[in-house]
């Protein structure tokens, strides 16, 4: 008979299911804790994690690390992720949560993807349980996403940029820019008092990606977008997977979470 042993969890973390009505589908949230939440009463800013199946340790791990050793926050980690039982499965339920029947990626058009319906039960269904169950800040929101899910992160921008204050994306499939750049008025409409962190990255080697990825960078920079703190980085010698999604987020929460000299007086509270 073979012996079994217990499955290993990370220290600080919890989970936590919420069945979403806007997607019908439940979610497992899995939380880590930053180390002096047991111990104080203040609140916290918060990183909701997509793919949370495949980077939520990545996340729960190097967060505090970042704190320690460069001086970013102490801030909650809420992955979003599915129950799943094998990648093929993990592959489905994140390409119909992620994109939308406008943009066809390079596989097929799946009249089936919901983006439109996630991000609306992300924000009224998850945000509220978040910040109903923990002490979660509602006005330092971050959002991360690598691949499918950092398009979905830039759908999120463009479509409600009030929703978070920092975004963190890599390799978003911008072979969708034609799309994407359709809806920014949100984003143009929002004035410099109410100022949106952006750090995106793609690997020097995804030759598919990076002329798209300039096409929006461009874009951005030479739009009228008072309020957004854009940060880019183009990763030597990476092609499209762990490296790079990895890099996006040490990287990213150095440049969204800047010094608080940085910061204007309506963001310090």
């Amino acid at each position: 008979m073979t012996e079994t042993f217990p499955r290993r969890s990370l220290f600080d973390t919890e989970e936590r299911k919420i069945f979403c009505r806007a997607t019908g589908r439940e979610y497992h949230l899995s939380v880590a804790l930053p180390e002096s939440y047991a111990t104080s009463t203040q609140s916290y800013p918060v990183i909701y994690l997509l793919d949370s199946d495949i980077f939520f340790g990545m996340a729960a791990g190097l967060t505090p690390l970042s704190h320690w050793c460069v001086g970013t926050p102490e801030a909650i980690v809420v992955g979003i992720g599915y129950d799943m039982q094998n990648y093929a499965e993990w592959m489905d339920l994140r390409g119909r949560d992620f994109f939308i029947p406008e943009v066809v990626d390079w596989t097929s058009e799946d009249p089936n993807f919901i983006a439109d319906r996630f991000l609306t039960g992300l924000t009224q269904e998850i945000i509220p349980f978040i910040e109903t169950n923990y002490r979660a800040s509602s006005v330092d929101r971050c959002l991360y996403g690598y691949s499918a899910s950092g398009f979905f992160t830039l759908y999120a921008l463009f479509h409600q940029p009030q929703a978070f204050q920092r975004y963190m994306c890599g390799s978003v499939m911008t072979l969708a820019y034609p799309y994407l750049i359709q809806y920014t008025q949100r984003l143009a409409d929002r004035s410099a008092d109410e100022p949106i962190w952006l750090y995106t990255s793609v690997g020097e080697l995804e030759s598919k990606q990076v002329p798209s990825y300039h096409q929006l960078i461009d874009f951005l920079r030479s739009g009228n977008f008072p309020c957004l703190k854009l940060s880019t980085e183009i990763y030597p010698g990476e092609y499209h997977g762990s490296e790079g999604a990895v890099l996006t987020y040490l990287h990213g929460i150095r440049n969204v979470y800047p010094a608080p000299e940085a910061l204007p007086k309506s963001a310090l509270g």
